[in-house]
């Protein structure tokens, strides 16, 4: 795709570059006519002319079947995003469906994600973006055996090693999708922590970016007040105190003061009961943008 923008970006120089040798051209033999006035000089002047507005002409065409061969792919090449981020989307949701534990809760987060995003200010498009990243953001999960995943105790150091992998393994299976590049970042490090204990890379503070921070405390809400094989769920005031208790060393202040916000609001109900077969497919394709 890059090699034919620099095409469409090549013929139009050399579009105006004909057109600027044409023009010097003609006023060359026109300055002759002037002085000789021979009926030869005049043919020649008009055949130059003729053969400058035809190259001309057969550039422009050119230009304008590139440019519209351009748009076609570049439109075609969104429309494999979409359906490619779709299947990840329903593979997501048929592998959360299978268990009562975790059914509904990568669109849960989502949702969440993409209403913090608004109470801190961020624009409807990265808004629309961490929501869809939120329904996708752990596919790497599926590359870790299910006895690590829902272990109920403690995971020993080699287990926890291959858990850690997900994250860029999620990011790996995401990166094909351009309309996400801004948001790889966050599935990347949505498992780092203010204090620089988290991973992959043990980023800290402003160093995580605010898209992760925002990605992290809506995946440990939802985590906490939901029921587990090992423990039953928390209630929203005491999932809250946890998370303000791991604040700043853990989750982001300010993302955790958007969170209360909005669970204190109209929208606690629908954010906790959503399950995934709630939400229409074509919402869900709405979703995904159709341009860039």
């Amino acid at each position: 795709m890059l090699s034919r923008i620099k095409l469409v970006a090549n013929a139009g120089g050399i579009a105006r570059s004909m057109g600027i040798s044409a023009v010097a051209i003609a006023l060359g033999v026109y300055a002759m006519v002037l002085q000789e006035s021979h009926s030869g000089t005049v043919m020649l002047a008009v055949i130059v002319v003729l053969l400058s507005v035809g190259a001309m002409l057969q550039v422009g065409r050119g230009v304008r079947e590139l440019h519209h061969k351009h748009k076609v792919t570049h439109e075609e090449a969104l429309q494999a995003e979409r359906h490619y981020f779709e299947v990840l989307r329903r593979i997501m949701a048929a592998v959360e469906d299978r268990d009562p534990y975790t059914r509904g809760r990568s669109r849960r987060i989502g949702l969440l994600a993409g209403q913090m995003g608004e109470k801190m200010g961020l624009d409807s498009e990265k808004c629309r973006l961490l929501d869809l990243i939120g329904q996708v953001h752990d596919i790497g999960l599926l590359s870790v055996p299910d006895y690590i995943v829902n272990k109920p105790s403690r995971l020993g150091n080699e287990e926890f090693r291959t858990l850690k992998k997900h994250s860029e393994t999620s990011y790996k299976i995401l990166e094909p999708l351009t309309f996400l590049s801004e948001m790889l970042p966050a599935i990347r490090y949505h498992h780092e922590r203010m204090n620089g204990t988290g991973y992959p890379n043990g980023l800290k503070g402003d160093e995580v970016p605010l898209t992760a921070r925002i990605l992290a405390a809506s995946d440990a809400y939802d985590a906490m007040t939901h029921d587990r094989p090992h423990r039953p769920a928390l209630p929203t005031v005491e999932a809250l105190n946890e998370l303000r208790r791991c604040t700043p060393h853990g989750y982001d202040p300010e993302c955790v003061s958007a969170l209360e916000e909005i669970l204190h609001g109209k929208n606690l109900q629908e954010v906790q009961g959503i399950t995934d077969s709630d939400i229409p497919e074509s919402q869900i394709s709405e979703m995904v943008p159709v341009h860039q």
